[in-house]
């Protein structure tokens, strides 16, 4: 019993002193006043207040419908509305380094017009063809819709979706829609269209499939008024057996993962298929019908088919193309006197893509990608477009850190992988800058070949103080830099190379911080191939 007074006693002192010193227990937050739901037109100030008390310093960061929104100054969050798509829940969480305390949600209700989620874009067709323009939007009360042909209200063009058939060159310009509801008008982006020419017949092989067999489409590039074509295709019969060609008949029933392009080909269309050379690896394909007409454009008309030669592993083994024998490349009635198909060579194409991991010792997330070139023909550049990266957690822009350039009219980041022969497969490692270093990106790629690409050796000083060491088997450079100049790496399989013009440049050029900066060779794109291959000696040269 004097024991537990003697506790007791002791304890009413230690509240006593801090009580007299003036001192309270740290606490993790408390949230006492939540923010209040509120109503706002669009272009007013709509603001919300969340008081706490606890541990300084208190951090109160804003959350909009699940997602981050900003971190406010003592609670206190003030924004003007753009739209109706700023309605929505907002709530505040309150965090010091004791905890974290939720606040209720706040509705915010917004009054105005239509907002435009998904605008229209630009098209570009061909004489004859149908266009489709299209506007996605939101809207807090029944809206409609209106479309604009050169500032010009439409007729009868009151739908979401606008429908153009069997356009005209005087149906090329600029549309828009606008939208509307009890609360005002939202006027779309302008959408351009663009009518191109008809254009002369071509034919070239799509990217290649291998479950179960091997499956390739013939894309034909029509001019609208074919009533018959012909063309053969080739093949490596060491690679491939039991080739067929399967048509793209607007009544074929396929599976719809088989079909890579609409159906082209009239229902009545009779195809021939000429197997006589088939052991010399080519067969013939001739096509006619009466009725019905073939779409201008690009468009598969039919698949070839073949099986993998014994235990081949690579589908890509089959050097296909497409020639004149047995049966000659040609279209009627002609053009001008002009009856000849166009034949043009396979494109590179992927053959496995792996997920992006993190590299802590470049500090980019990089991804493994393996392509090769199914055709007969030397390609002399794989030029690999990436777009679509997104953004991270922290809303910064995802960035292709090993970029050559961007292309004018897409905007599209690439890079340029070098030439590739046929059935060779590649390596290649892109590198993505992602500032928080965990958001995985899931870009869109397109691959295709171009002409040799030339790069020219800059003008500048060969740089000194230069380091090159392995690492990983694969070789680090470091070298110091100046803050306003550029540096090329340029490598070489001797040191001879330098001097007599056998050596490469590297792309993109690194910028200079005015501190040392390291170069990893991780092999294409960056070089031609993995260092650890080839004996490689490095120089830098310093551009201003």
């Amino acid at each position: 019993m004097h024991v537990v007074l003697r506790l007791i006693a002791r304890s009413l002192c230690a509240v006593l002193v801090l009580f007299l010193s003036g001192q309270v227990a740290a606490q993790a937050p408390v949230i006492t006043s939540d923010p209040q739901s509120r109503t706002n037109s669009v272009g007013t100030l709509a603001s919300f207040t969340t008081l706490a008390t606890g541990e300084n310093p208190l951090v109160f960061r804003y959350y909009f419908n699940g997602t981050a929104f900003t971190t406010a100054t003592n609670g206190l969050l003030g924004f003007v509305v753009s739209s109706i798509l700023d309605a929505g829940n907002y709530v505040c969480v309150v965090s010091n380094a004791l905890g974290t305390a939720t606040s209720a949600p706040a509705v915010l209700t917004v009054i105005g017009p239509p907002a435009i989620t998904v605008q229209p874009t630009n098209q570009s067709a061909f004489l004859g063809q149908t266009v489709q323009f299209s506007v996605t939007a939101v809207s807090t009360s029944p809206e409609t819709y209106q479309w604009f042909f050169r500032s010009a209200v439409m007729d009868g063009a009151t739908n979401s979706l606008l429908v153009l058939p069997n356009v005209s060159t005087n149906e090329a310009g600029t549309y828009q829609v606008r939208v509307t509801n009890t609360n005002g008008t939202t006027a779309s982006l302008f959408a351009l269209l663009t009518i191109n020419p008809l254009p002369s017949p071509s034919l070239r092989l799509g990217t290649l499939t291998s479950t179960n067999r091997i499956r390739v489409p013939v894309l034909l590039t029509a001019h609208g008024t074919e009533t018959n074509i012909g063309f053969s295709t080739s093949f490596d019969p060491q690679a491939y057996t039991n080739a067929s060609f399967e048509p793209e008949l607007a009544d074929l029933s396929l599976d719809e993962g088989s079909r890579v392009r609409p159906a082209a080909l009239p229902s009545d269309a009779v195809v021939t298929v000429d197997d006589s050379q088939v052991a010399l690896g080519r067969i013939g394909i001739a096509i006619a019908w009466e009725t019905g007409r073939l779409p201008p454009g690009e468009s598969a008309i039919g698949q070839l088919l073949f099986d993998l030669v014994g235990d081949l592993a690579n589908p890509l083994a089959g050097r296909l193309g497409l020639t004149n024998t047995p049966v000659p490349a040609v279209f009627e009635p002609s053009i001008d006197g002009n009856t000849n198909i166009l034949l043009n060579v396979m494109d590179p194409q992927f053959v496995e893509t792996a997920i992006p991991t993190l590299n802590r010792q470049t500090g980019f997330l990089e991804q493994e990608i393996v392509y090769g070139n199914p055709g007969n023909t030397l390609i002399e550049n794989s030029r690999l477009t990436v777009a679509n990266l997104g953004n991270d957690s922290l809303t910064n822009l995802i960035e292709l850190a090993n970029s050559q350039g961007i292309l004018i009219l897409t905007q599209e980041r690439y890079v340029d992988l070098g030439a590739i022969a046929p059935t060779e497969l590649r390596e290649a490692l892109l590198q993505y800058y992602v500032s928080d270093r965990v958001t995985i990106p899931h870009p869109t790629f397109n691959l295709y070949g171009t002409p040799a690409v030339i790069i020219r050796p800059p003008s500048g000083n060969v740089l000194s103080g230069v380091v090159t060491r392995r690492t990983n088997n694969l070789v680090l450079v470091d070298f110091p830099t100046k803050a306003d100049r550029r540096y090329y790496i340029e490598y070489a399989p001797s040191l001879v190379g330098f001097t007599n013009g056998t050596f490469n440049t590297s792309l993109p050029p690194v910028h200079g911080t005015g501190s040392m900066r390291q170069w990893l060779d991780t092999g294409p794109p960056r070089t031609d191939s993995l260092p650890e291959t080839t004996n490689r000696f490095y120089r830098v040269i310093e551009v201003f």
